[in-house]
């Protein structure tokens, strides 16, 4: 299935629900909840009447699936049934979100290895490290005389990354369109030669900021950006009375995931990125 029907949408959003509350992990990302609107993934549904009792999601774009089936239908062979069904891919991989017992049960029972993976991390917003900006660094809020040059950035700083260093236009001015932008929460850095980074918090719900992105150039890595930048965006999520803040990072970001643990974040879970075994070979 290329698109989803009218409501199709929102009774998978239902299921990603009800597995979240059982299983205490989203299992679907940003990715693939934005794309329950559009055709730029495909779909796959088992349904039990009007309920949708399994989902797949498969993103051509990141060459990656993401699979759900509710709680209350596991075990009778629907995540077989849709992974049988997926789009043929030699670079498919399928996200685990939470790296659980049993989607580590099933990657294997399928021949699958872990390639990556991404920690979610978290901390108080309190007793904030101080933002001490350098005097030839400015920072201040998001403009949209600014999209272009995030936008270069954003690419720069993320050339290998497989999902963020592919921003454009279009995605950025879909995420600005969702009800949790804020510009005043997108902090830009600037210095004599230009944007030379970018801090984009987000607000998640009512009591959980989060560290959406943070972005160097790469002209000016090593400079301790990246930590006054972080520091900045956690007092403005501060301001806003929100208690706790998290974040996610490729657990290959040696570097980024050093600085989260000396900013006083900690992993509260982890998710992977399983691929076939033979594609090492």
């Amino acid at each position: 299935m290329e698109g989803l029907a009218d409501g199709q949408g929102a009774r998978v959003r239902e299921l990603a629900e009800r597995a979240w509350g059982v299983d205490g992990v989203d299992p679907l990302n940003e990715e693939a909840y934005r794309s329950l609107g559009d055709v730029s993934a495909q779909h796959l549904l088992k349904t039990d009447g009007r309920r949708v009792v399994g989902y797949l999601n498969y993103s051509a774009r990141f060459a990656t699936v993401q699979l759900v089936v509710d709680p209350e239908y596991r075990r009778t062979g629907i995540g077989t049934q849709l992974w049988m069904q997926r789009p043929a891919d030699p670079n498919l991989g399928v996200w685990a979100f939470g790296d659980l017992p049993a989607a580590q049960g099933f990657a294997a029972a399928r021949g699958l290895r872990p390639e990556r993976g991404l920690l979610k991390m978290t901390r108080p917003l309190a007793d904030l490290p101080q933002a001490d900006i350098p005097p030839d660094l400015e920072l201040r809020s998001f403009t949209p005389t600014d999209a272009d040059e995030l936008l270069a950035l954003n690419a720069a700083a993320f050339a290998h990354h497989p999902e963020q260093g592919q921003l454009d236009q279009a995605g950025l001015a879909a995420r600005m369109a969702e009800r949790w932008f804020d510009p005043a929460g997108l902090i830009v850095a600037f210095d004599a030669e230009g944007m030379v980074g970018f801090h984009w918090t987000k607000q998640v719900d009512a009591a959980t900021g989060e560290v959406y992105v943070i972005a160097v150039a790469p002209r000016a890595q090593g400079r301790g950006y990246g930590k006054v930048l972080l520091a900045a965006g956690m007092s403005h999520l501060a301001t806003q009375g929100l208690p706790t803040v998290v974040l996610y990072v490729d657990t290959a970001d040696e570097t980024a995931v050093r600085m989260y643990e000396r900013a006083g974040f900690v992993t509260v879970h982890r998710d992977v990125r399983y691929i076939p075994i033979q594609e090492q070979e």
